[in-house]
Protein backbone atom coordinates (compact mmCIF):
# COMPACT_ATOMS: atom_id res chain seq x y z
CA UNK A 1 0.00 0.00 0.00
CA UNK A 2 1.19 3.41 -0.98
CA UNK A 3 1.48 6.23 1.98
CA UNK A 4 -0.02 9.45 1.75
CA UNK A 5 1.08 12.37 0.89
CA UNK A 6 -0.11 13.30 4.60
CA UNK A 7 2.17 10.31 6.15
CA UNK A 8 5.06 10.95 4.31
CA UNK A 9 5.07 14.30 5.19
CA UNK A 10 4.61 13.55 8.92
CA UNK A 11 7.63 10.62 8.09
CA UNK A 12 9.74 13.36 6.64
CA UNK A 13 9.46 16.20 9.12
CA UNK A 14 10.06 13.13 11.98
CA UNK A 15 12.91 11.91 10.35
CA UNK A 16 14.68 15.28 10.46
CA UNK A 17 13.64 16.04 14.15
CA UNK A 18 14.85 12.90 15.32
CA UNK A 19 18.64 14.32 13.46
CA UNK A 20 18.28 17.84 14.96
CA UNK A 21 17.71 16.14 18.24
CA UNK A 22 20.40 13.59 17.95
CA UNK A 23 22.57 15.91 16.62
CA UNK A 24 22.80 17.74 20.03
CA UNK A 25 22.91 14.71 22.36
CA UNK A 26 25.29 14.84 24.54
CA UNK A 27 26.78 18.50 24.59
CA UNK A 28 28.15 20.14 27.59
CA UNK A 29 26.84 23.25 29.04
CA UNK A 30 29.78 25.40 27.38
CA UNK A 31 29.44 24.42 23.82
CA UNK A 32 26.00 25.46 23.31
CA UNK A 33 27.00 29.29 23.46
CA UNK A 34 30.14 28.71 21.67
CA UNK A 35 31.07 30.10 17.93
CA UNK A 36 33.65 27.77 16.85
CA UNK A 37 34.27 29.99 14.24
CA UNK A 38 33.49 33.86 14.20
CA UNK A 39 31.06 33.47 11.31
CA UNK A 40 29.79 30.52 13.14
CA UNK A 41 26.14 30.66 15.01
CA UNK A 42 25.95 28.85 18.24
CA UNK A 43 24.36 25.80 19.08
CA UNK A 44 21.39 27.45 21.03
CA UNK A 45 20.93 30.50 18.23
CA UNK A 46 20.81 27.16 15.35
CA UNK A 47 18.41 25.59 17.25
CA UNK A 48 16.52 28.41 18.47
CA UNK A 49 16.51 29.51 15.01
CA UNK A 50 14.77 25.59 13.33
CA UNK A 51 12.51 25.89 16.65
CA UNK A 52 11.27 29.06 15.66
CA UNK A 53 10.82 27.91 11.93
CA UNK A 54 8.38 24.71 12.81
CA UNK A 55 6.62 27.64 15.45
CA UNK A 56 5.91 29.66 12.69
CA UNK A 57 4.38 26.90 10.42
CA UNK A 58 3.28 24.45 12.69
CA UNK A 59 1.44 26.52 15.30
CA UNK A 60 1.14 30.18 13.70
CA UNK A 61 0.11 29.86 10.58
CA UNK A 62 -1.58 26.55 10.50
CA UNK A 63 -3.18 26.79 14.30
CA UNK A 64 -2.88 30.68 14.96
CA UNK A 65 -1.46 29.85 18.56
CA UNK A 66 1.84 31.12 19.49
CA UNK A 67 4.23 29.68 22.04
CA UNK A 68 6.88 31.80 20.78
CA UNK A 69 6.65 35.56 21.99
CA UNK A 70 7.86 37.84 18.97
CA UNK A 71 10.79 38.71 20.65
CA UNK A 72 11.96 35.41 20.81
CA UNK A 73 11.65 34.59 17.31
CA UNK A 74 13.27 37.65 16.16
CA UNK A 75 16.56 37.06 18.33
CA UNK A 76 16.21 33.46 16.14
CA UNK A 77 15.37 34.97 13.03
CA UNK A 78 17.64 34.75 10.08
CA UNK A 79 18.64 38.77 9.53
CA UNK A 80 18.95 39.34 13.16
CA UNK A 81 22.97 40.31 12.95
CA UNK A 82 25.29 38.53 15.11
CA UNK A 83 26.27 42.21 16.58
CA UNK A 84 22.35 42.50 18.39
CA UNK A 85 22.47 38.56 19.39
CA UNK A 86 25.82 39.41 21.07
CA UNK A 87 24.18 41.55 23.23
CA UNK A 88 20.60 41.05 23.94
CA UNK A 89 21.73 36.86 24.81
CA UNK A 90 19.06 34.50 23.96
CA UNK A 91 15.86 35.24 25.38
CA UNK A 92 15.48 32.15 27.87
CA UNK A 93 17.71 29.27 29.00
CA UNK A 94 18.89 26.43 27.01
CA UNK A 95 16.57 24.24 29.20
CA UNK A 96 14.04 26.51 28.67
CA UNK A 97 14.32 26.54 25.02
CA UNK A 98 13.89 22.70 24.38
CA UNK A 99 11.21 22.35 27.08
CA UNK A 100 9.14 24.94 24.91
CA UNK A 101 10.18 23.73 21.19
CA UNK A 102 8.84 19.74 23.08
CA UNK A 103 5.55 21.64 23.20
CA UNK A 104 5.91 23.08 19.93
CA UNK A 105 6.60 19.55 18.26
CA UNK A 106 3.90 18.33 20.01
CA UNK A 107 1.27 20.86 19.11
CA UNK A 108 2.42 20.98 15.00
CA UNK A 109 2.33 16.76 15.04
CA UNK A 110 -0.50 17.02 16.61
CA UNK A 111 -2.05 19.24 14.60
CA UNK A 112 -0.74 17.23 11.32
CA UNK A 113 -2.58 14.39 12.23
CA UNK A 114 -5.58 16.12 12.79
CA UNK A 115 -5.57 17.07 8.79
CA UNK A 116 -6.42 15.57 5.65
CA UNK A 117 -4.27 14.88 2.60
CA UNK A 118 -6.37 17.89 0.93
CA UNK A 119 -4.93 20.21 3.47
CA UNK A 120 -1.40 20.00 2.39
CA UNK A 121 -2.35 21.86 -0.89
CA UNK A 122 -3.89 24.75 1.36
CA UNK A 123 -1.26 28.19 0.48
CA UNK A 124 -0.22 29.21 3.86
CA UNK A 125 2.35 31.88 2.35
CA UNK A 126 0.84 33.75 -0.35
CA UNK A 127 3.25 36.09 -0.59
CA UNK A 128 5.50 32.90 -2.03
CA UNK A 129 2.95 30.76 -3.31
CA UNK A 130 4.17 27.80 -0.13
CA UNK A 131 1.12 26.07 0.58
CA UNK A 132 1.31 23.62 3.78
CA UNK A 133 3.08 20.60 2.44
CA UNK A 134 5.89 22.93 0.94
CA UNK A 135 5.95 24.50 4.13
CA UNK A 136 6.89 21.09 5.50
CA UNK A 137 9.79 19.70 2.98
CA UNK A 138 11.19 23.63 3.62
CA UNK A 139 11.44 22.62 7.54
CA UNK A 140 12.85 19.22 6.71
CA UNK A 141 15.29 20.28 4.60
CA UNK A 142 16.08 23.32 6.88
CA UNK A 143 16.21 20.68 10.17
CA UNK A 144 18.90 18.94 8.16
CA UNK A 145 20.97 21.50 6.67
CA UNK A 146 21.61 22.87 10.05
CA UNK A 147 21.87 19.14 11.72
CA UNK A 148 25.29 19.38 9.41
CA UNK A 149 26.61 22.56 10.93
CA UNK A 150 25.66 21.38 14.66
CA UNK A 151 27.50 18.27 13.47
CA UNK A 152 30.57 20.53 12.46
CA UNK A 153 30.46 22.79 15.54
CA UNK A 154 30.52 19.39 17.88
CA UNK A 155 33.94 18.65 15.91
CA UNK A 156 35.31 21.80 16.29
CA UNK A 157 34.97 21.68 19.62
CA UNK A 158 36.48 18.60 20.69
CA UNK A 159 32.97 16.81 21.19
CA UNK A 160 31.62 15.35 18.33
CA UNK A 161 28.40 13.88 18.38
CA UNK A 162 26.92 11.50 16.62
CA UNK A 163 26.55 11.50 12.78
CA UNK A 164 23.92 11.87 10.45
CA UNK A 165 21.20 10.64 8.34
CA UNK A 166 19.88 8.33 10.99
CA UNK A 167 16.13 7.47 12.06
CA UNK A 168 14.80 6.44 8.15
CA UNK A 169 13.05 4.10 9.97
CA UNK A 170 10.23 4.44 12.50
CA UNK A 171 12.54 1.87 14.83
CA UNK A 172 15.41 3.75 14.09
CA UNK A 173 13.56 7.00 15.03
CA UNK A 174 12.33 5.03 18.32
CA UNK A 175 15.51 3.88 19.11
CA UNK A 176 17.00 7.68 19.01
CA UNK A 177 14.42 9.46 21.07
CA UNK A 178 14.60 6.82 23.65
CA UNK A 179 17.81 7.58 24.32
CA UNK A 180 18.04 10.96 23.58
CA UNK A 181 14.53 11.11 25.97
CA UNK A 182 16.90 9.50 28.49
CA UNK A 183 19.82 12.12 28.13
CA UNK A 184 18.19 14.72 28.15
CA UNK A 185 16.08 13.70 31.68
CA UNK A 186 19.38 13.04 33.04
CA UNK A 187 21.03 16.42 31.78
CA UNK A 188 18.08 18.78 31.66
CA UNK A 189 19.21 20.56 34.55
CA UNK A 190 22.79 21.50 33.57
CA UNK A 191 21.32 23.35 31.13
CA UNK A 192 19.53 25.89 33.41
Amino acid sequence: MTPSPKAIAIETLEIAESNLLNSFMGVRPDEIHEQAHPEFNSIIWILGHCFTHFHLVLCSKCQETEIFTEDIAHYFRFGTTKEEISKTGPPMTFAKLIDEYLKISASGFSYLQSIDDEDLEKVIFPEYGENLLQSIQRIGLHYMGHVGQIVLIRRALGNPGATFVGGISSIGRSKIREKWDKWWSENRNDFE
